[in-house]
């Protein structure tokens, strides 16, 4: 197996397991995660790359995942697989995923995981959990949308400083 499929399949079948040190290793400095469920989130660095996935995963007790398919293209490698993700009330659910991974010199540059949301949303939030994930993925949702927000407006604040500075 290549080194490139050995990184996506590593990262898409442990990403349980992510430490801060772990992003570091396995993240470009501005590498991508986009969430593209319902509710597409993407989130830029390694370490907001942790944060999300451990916002996630704290509100899960553990899971399980078994890999159907790993295709590489050049720098691409995509991966089928299912996850089953046991919530802590309980319950369980099997979530098809399909993971596109770009490698760039080594480490993960983009990732994109495509699942279905409603899955998870019909399956396994209902109750307190549910509420404690909903009201935990849209409060990191929000802070994301506004560093993103704070980031442009500086870029903005930047050009308009070079341009004044030419003219």
């Amino acid at each position: 197996m290549s080194d490139n499929k050995e990184l996506a399949k590593r990262c898409a079948l442990t990403w349980f397991e992510l430490t801060p040190e772990m992003a570091r290793e396995w993240f470009t400095e501005d590498a991508v995660y986009e969430s593209r469920s319902d509710k597409g989130i993407a989130v830029k660095s390694p370490e907001e790359i942790y944060k999300l996935l451990d916002l996630y995963r704290s509100q899960c007790d553990h899971f399980e995942y078994r890999l159907l398919n790993i295709a590489e293209e050049g720098d691409v490698v995509l991966l089928e697989r299912e996850e089953i993700t046991y919530l802590k009330n309980g319950k369980s659910v099997n979530v098809p995923v399909m993971s596109s991974i770009q490698i760039r010199n080594g480490k993960i540059a983009l990732w994109r995981d495509y699942w279905d949301l409603a899955i998870i949303m019909n399956h396994l939030m209902d109750g307190e959990v549910g509420e404690q994930a909903t009201e935990a993925f849209d409060s990191y949702q929000e802070e994301a949308q506004k560093r993103e927000e704070d980031e442009n407006r500086e870029l903005t604040q930047r050009k308009n400083y070079e341009l004044e500075m030419f003219q």
